[in-house]
């Protein structure tokens, strides 16, 4: 086995945020806001840097109808990152993440090595 070797620090790996929402949540990207199914809404503006994105790990899930999906798929479905501007680390923003009322878990994504 060979022993791991860290990406360079001038490289364009951006470590982020991982988060799953809670089970009756979902976040519209195009209005950059989280919503219930009750409609309660949580817009996150404010909580992290400028040029941060919320994306969805599985996009093609994303607008998917949950009664179609399978158990798995409809995990699946609730599976964010954030991803933050340049300079700026997930460890900084994890907590802020963590708080929003939801989110179920967020964790800091792994560290990418080269083989």
């Amino acid at each position: 086995m060979f022993p791991e070797v860290p990406a360079p620090k001038s490289g364009k790996v951006k470590i982020p945020v991982d988060a799953k929402l809670k089970f009756d949540w979902r976040y519209d990207l195009s209005r950059r806001i989280f919503i219930s199914k009750s409609g309660e809404t949580f817009r996150p503006r404010g909580d992290l840097p400028k040029r941060s994105k919320i994306v969805y790990k599985v996009p093609s899930l994303a607008h998917a109808d949950p009664a179609k999906l399978s158990e798995p798929e409809k995990d699946l479905q609730r599976y964010l990152q954030v991803i933050l501007p340049p300079g700026k680390s997930a460890k900084d923003y994890v907590n802020t993440v963590r708080s929003w009322r939801c989110i179920a878990e967020a964790e800091v994504g792994p560290e990418v090595s080269l083989p």
